[in-house]
């Protein structure tokens, strides 16, 4: 048997199981239609992202950036009324006797992931960067009254931890501002279906009536799962007619009112450049990652300081990190590069 027919035959269990199964009318989940606000309030939009700059043995180097804008929509187009770019350098380790020496924030930081394996470094990094996140916002949101606050990826946090997201809750319901965490992607798997909840609602919208904006309630039962740690409840929307994408939504204020939130919402998904995708998120993303687009010249001033300090130039090149930690100079990429040098 070839790797042709081992592929057909996966290819055949995956049609079977996913693309030729039938939804029975009894699975399709509630769809609620909405229309869009006009006009919508002011959106403050937060994303993040980080890269690793150096790694010398167990110990890591690496900068993380979390941007926030503030815009406003008057039915034609985009305003953008504030701008907010933080930038923090993170030193971790995940070696236990070098973090004792460390302060309580990294001490917090490596307990928690510290049945990560071989990932420690990058959860570490990552729950630091959304703390900034969640730190950014309550300090904007504090600042002005009546808009929305749409933050990246889940309304979670680990317990005991790190409670921004309560504080984050706390803030938006005293400013009455609409607060939302949408998920660039999401793999679970809520519905009880072999499909993800994204392909599933995608195969569920022939309900819809042609060019309805809609939104769906996760089963309560994947909130119940996670109580303590989500701050809102679960939904998946589709932000635009033509959009062809279900988000996950997580809803933390006007809890109440989900018709409100996701009517506030669309207005600011109409982008031709990600359709479905509110705009100003996409904004703070492409702000956010120039910390790994502009990598080379972080990592030049971490090499300069590290001379003026003493440390040997051979240790620091060896150290230069790809963007997710791993060493340039590991021997695995050295047998990657002259295997394609011998070809």
């Amino acid at each position: 048997m070839s790797y042709v027919d081992d592929m057909r035959k996966e290819l055949e269990l995956l049609v079977r199981n996913q693309r030729n199964l039938p939804i029975p009318p009894e699975a399709v989940p509630e769809l609620h239609m909405f229309r869009p606000a006009d006009p919508p309030r002011d959106m403050v939009a937060v994303d993040g992202s980080y890269a690793f700059l150096l790694n010398l043995s167990s110990w890591w180097l690496a900068l993380i950036s979390v941007g926030l804008l503030r815009y406003r929509f008057d039915g034609t187009k985009y305003k953008r009324l504030d701008v907010r770019l933080m930038q923090r350098m993170l030193g971790i380790s995940t070696f236990a006797e070098f973090v004792e020496k460390q302060d309580e924030l990294h001490r917090s930081l490596f307990e928690f992931t510290r049945g990560a394996g071989e990932n420690q470094s990058r959860d570490m990094v990552n729950e630091y960067r959304r703390l900034i996140e969640g730190q950014l916002a309550i300090n904007f949101a504090d600042d002005f009254e009546g808009g929305i606050v749409a933050m990246d990826g889940t309304l979670s946090e680990f317990p005991k931890q790190f409670t921004f997201m309560k504080r984050l809750v706390e803030v938006c319901e005293k400013r009455e501002h609409v607060l939302v965490g949408v998920s660039k992607d999401s793999a679970l798997h809520t519905f009880g279906q072999v499909l993800t909840d994204e392909d599933f609602l995608a195969r569920c919208q022939s309900e819809l009536p042609h060019n309805a904006m809609a939104f769906a309630r996760a089963p309560k039962a994947s909130e119940a799962a996670r109580e303590g740690l989500l701050h809102g409840d679960i939904y998946y929307a589709r932000l635009h007619p033509q959009g062809r994408k279900w988000f996950r939504v997580d809803v933390g204020t006007f809890r109440d009112e989900p018709e409100y939130v996701f009517g506030q919402l669309a207005p600011y998904a109409r982008s031709l450049v990600s359709v479905g995708y509110p705009w100003p998120l996409i904004e703070a993303h492409r702000m956010a990652v120039t910390v790994r687009q502009l990598k080379p010249i972080y990592q030049e001033t971490v090499i300069k300081a590290g001379l003026r300090m003493g440390i040997d130039v051979r240790t620091l090149l060896d150290g230069l990190t790809e963007v997710e930690g791993r060493k340039r100079s590991a021997f695995h990429e050295y047998l990657d590069k002259i295997a394609r040098d011998l070809r």
